[in-house]
């Protein structure tokens, strides 16, 4: 019985196996001895006053980086002058190589400015710096090149105050960092809109007097024969409108005849008979067609006869407006009477 159970207590000590001592490791065959090793980049941020920043101060602030031997560090993404990086902006930053006891530390010195708003106390992040790093082990001897690796760093907390007792001159506030490329497409396109308004503002007239003018040169010159036939055509056309439109019409054309006479010949037609103004005509060739078509006309108004063949009366006096150039006979007597 004691022995069953001594092998009791016994049994789970010997499934476990033999336990190593306590100052060994344990390490696996095939594990890369370099990986047991420590981190072979050491980042340190340092402000040496962390406390009682106003806002738009410049802030020293100082990055520590320590490599071990035989580390290459890339330090082309870190923020340069005249960069933003965060909530910061880089007025300045310095680089300072040294080797001590077998590892070479790198010192960069910012001097930033920040103008988040603080209301007492306020705690603003540096963000993160991005690195890039490389090792003997990461030497391509394809490529002739190393394979960098890409490492980001902790952020570091720069504490601001309104209120807090500031020892020390106040730094001037600089102000934003403008960006130049901007500036500079900003600056062009004004330039280019200002341009172009005032070209604008030069042609826009021109072409206005230039259209105005284009179309008093394209359109003819309207003379008293062309009046005259264009009033025939919408009488023809408005006579309709009537009852007794066929003496309407004849109506409408002993108008546009006397008007037509007084601004071609500049004849009186202020009560004066049709037939003695078509008499100070005489010697014209259009003369006795003038008397025949002005005796149809007199013969509807003043006599009563029924207006008949009313197209017969537009063509005649169509063709006699067509003829007629406004030229005034030699012998016009406007005193004539009748």
């Amino acid at each position: 019985m004691k022995k069953f159970l001594l092998f009791l207590f016994l049994f789970p000590f010997l499934t476990m196996g033999m336990v190593s001592p306590p100052d060994k490791h344990i390490k696996s065959e095939g594990a890369d001895p370099s990986a047991q090793e420590s981190f072979p980049i050491t980042i340190d941020f340092h402000c040496p006053r962390n406390f009682g920043l106003h806002i738009g101060d410049e802030i020293p602030l100082t990055v520590t980086l320590e490599t071990r031997n035989g580390v290459i560090l890339d330090l082309v993404n870190l923020p340069q002058k005249n960069d933003t990086h965060g909530p910061f902006e880089v007025r300045d930053k310095k680089v300072c190589k040294r080797r001590e006891n077998g590892r070479t530390v790198y010192t960069v010195t910012y001097q930033l400015q920040c103008f988040t708003p603080a209301i007492a106390v306020n705690k603003v992040n540096f963000p993160p710096l991005y690195l890039r790093y490389a090792t003997q082990e990461d030497w391509d001897p394809m490529e002739s090149k190393y394979r960098y690796r890409s490492l980001f760093s902790q952020s570091f907390e720069i504490l601001f105050s309104r209120t807090a007792t500031y020892f020390g001159l106040m730094k001037d506030m600089k102000g934003p960092i403008q960006d130049k490329t901007a500036a500079i497409v900003w600056k062009m396109a004004l330039f280019a809109g200002g341009l172009m308004v005032l070209a604008a503002l030069i042609t826009w007239p021109l072409n206005f007097i230039r259209k105005r003018q284009k179309i008093g040169l394209e359109q003819p010159c309207i003379t008293a024969k062309d009046r005259a036939l264009k009033a025939l055509q919408e009488a023809r056309e408005n006579c309709f409108n009537y009852d007794d439109h066929r003496k309407r019409l004849y109506f409408e054309v002993n108008a546009i005849l006397r008007n037509f006479l007084k601004e071609v010949f500049g004849l009186p037609t202020a009560n004066r008979p049709a037939l003695e103004m078509i008499g100070q005509l005489k010697g014209r060739p259009e003369y006795e067609e003038l008397m025949d078509l002005v005796g149809k006309i007199n013969r509807v108004i003043y006599e009563g006869y029924p207006p008949m063949d009313v197209e017969s009366i537009v063509r005649q006096f169509n063709g006699l407006l067509q003829k007629l150039d406004g030229t005034p006979p030699l012998t016009v007597n406007h005193d004539q009477a009748g």
